[in-house]
C-alpha cells in the first residue's frame, strides 16, 4: 500500500470517534508515505470536517482540497471538550 509515486493523503479523525476509532487512522497514516493526519482532540464526533465548526480542522482540510497543501507534520486541533461523566 502506498509507494514513492503515491500522492500524499490527508486523513482526518476525531480523537474519541466511537464509529471509526482514531487508531485506524494512525495505522493507515503509517502505511501511506508522505500522508498526514489531522486529529480533532477532545471531541467524540464521527464527522469532523465542515461539521464541527473547528477552524483548525476546516482550514487544514480546505487548504489540502483547494490548493493541494499538505502540512509538514501531523496536525492536532483543540476540540470543544468531552462531556462530563
Amino acid at each position: 500500500m502506498g509507494g514513492p509515486d503515491t500522492p500524499p493523503v490527508l486523513l482526518v479523525a476525531s480523537a474519541h470517534d466511537p464509529v471509526t476509532p482514531v487508531e485506524g487512522a494512525r495505522r493507515l497514516r503509517e502505511l501511506l508515505p508522505g500522508s498526514r493526519l489531522v486529529t480533532l482532540d477532545d471531541d467524540y464526533s464521527h464527522g469532523v470536517f465542515a461539521s464541527r465548526g473547528n477552524a483548525c480542522v476546516d482550514g487544514t482540510v480546505a487548504a489540502y482540497l483547494v490548493d493541494g497543501a499538505v502540512p509538514g507534520t501531523d496536525v492536532r486541533c483543540p476540540g470543544p471538550g468531552l462531556p462530563k461523566p
